[in-house]
């Protein structure tokens, strides 16, 4: 778009350069890497390719309004590289450690520490469980709390397929957490039977 014979587009390279990229978003591109991919080595791969992206393709980029969103954007699409070369969507990690350390607890009391744990713990399974493409909508909506818009840009669906997707994300952690804790109950149950006898 131009007024008066003079571009009005934005034009990434006049307002950063690849060292002010990294030094401003590189914290944020590493965070959502790590959430994708579940591994800190693998998300440092994928910010590594991100910013090799970013410098190979600096000079050519227009219209690029949120360089935050668009980098997460690129970050999707390698990690989503990465899943395909592999030949599978996500590799699990047995320890979800890297995230637990930044769980807020509120007391010192410790039986409040563990049960804060112990539902982090089922909270993350739960999330586990979902299909990518709704783990993803889940993550971004609802622990990241990015507005809608946002992330329909990123990951290019329209809002009403993006209000399905984390509607239906929200119905299958509520199912898997209430079978949980359906399946825990069930033991106390049947021990009480077994001591009443």
């Amino acid at each position: 778009m131009s007024i008066n014979g003079v571009s009005t587009a934005t034009t990434l390279p006049a307002l950063y350069d690849t060292a002010t990229l990294y030094r401003d978003y590189a914290g944020r591109v590493c965070r959502w890497a790590t959430r994708l991919t579940r591994s800190a080595s693998d998300a440092d791969d994928v910010v590594q390719e991100v910013f090799l992206i970013v410098h190979r393709r600096i000079s050519s980029l227009t219209d690029v309004t949120s360089p935050g969103s668009w980098l997460l954007k690129v970050t999707l699409n390698v990690v989503r590289h990465l899943w395909r070369s592999r030949g599978r969507v996500a590799k699990r990690e047995e320890s979800w450690e890297w995230q637990m350390n930044g769980v807020p607890i509120a007391a010192n009391d410790p039986l409040q520490i563990l049960e804060t744990h112990r539902s982090v713990e089922k909270l993350e399974a739960a999330i586990a469980t979902l299909a990518p493409r709704y783990r993803t909508i889940y993550w971004l909506c609802e622990v990241q709390r990015l507005p809608s818009a946002k992330v329909a840009a990123m990951t290019g669906l329209c809002s009403e397929t993006l209000r399905v997707r984390r509607y239906r994300a929200r119905q299958q952690i509520a199912r898997c957490l209430d079978s949980e804790n359906d399946q825990n109950k069930a033991p106390l149950g049947a021990q009480n039977d077994a001591l009443a006898a």
